[in-house]
């Protein structure tokens, strides 16, 4: 099991044609926790692994997570994120990470880009956080 920190900017990232705020994926962590998330790039990313959702601006936090469920596979006519994987939202872990999100102040990692795999530091935090 792999951990990748998925990085969102709530302000031109959308997801069902609305901005990606930590308000609407808790939202949709209760509504439609089941969905698939784009990769400008192939990862290998597997079933099992996890997202940890890292909101850039302007709040600058670690505040939902999410379950890979499925292989990433490619789409075409999307230059831009030609690749999709499914995930599941993780409810309670999302809602305890809304109340407690992880700043990035507190991030070994302080210039997250693309999608990383996340440092074994900040993963003791996320967990800690999102109370798994």
């Amino acid at each position: 099991m792999r951990d990748w920190l998925f990085i969102v900017n709530p302000t031109d990232t959308t997801m069902d044609s609305d901005y990606s705020s930590k308000e609407r994926v808790l939202k949709l962590a209760r509504t439609v926790p089941r969905r698939d998330w784009w990769l400008a790039r192939r990862r290998h990313m597997a079933p099992g692994d996890r997202i940890w959702i890292y909101f850039a601006t302007p709040v600058k936090e670690v505040a939902a997570v999410a379950d890979v469920v499925g292989e990433p596979y490619e789409v075409t006519g999307d230059a831009e994120y030609p690749w999709r994987f499914p995930a599941v939202l993780n409810l309670v872990a999302t809602r305890a990470l809304y109340r407690s999100p992880v700043p990035l102040s507190s991030l070994a990692n302080q210039h997250p880009q693309g999608v990383p795999l996340v440092r074994d530091s900040d993963l003791a935090l996320f967990l800690a956080h999102a109370k798994l």
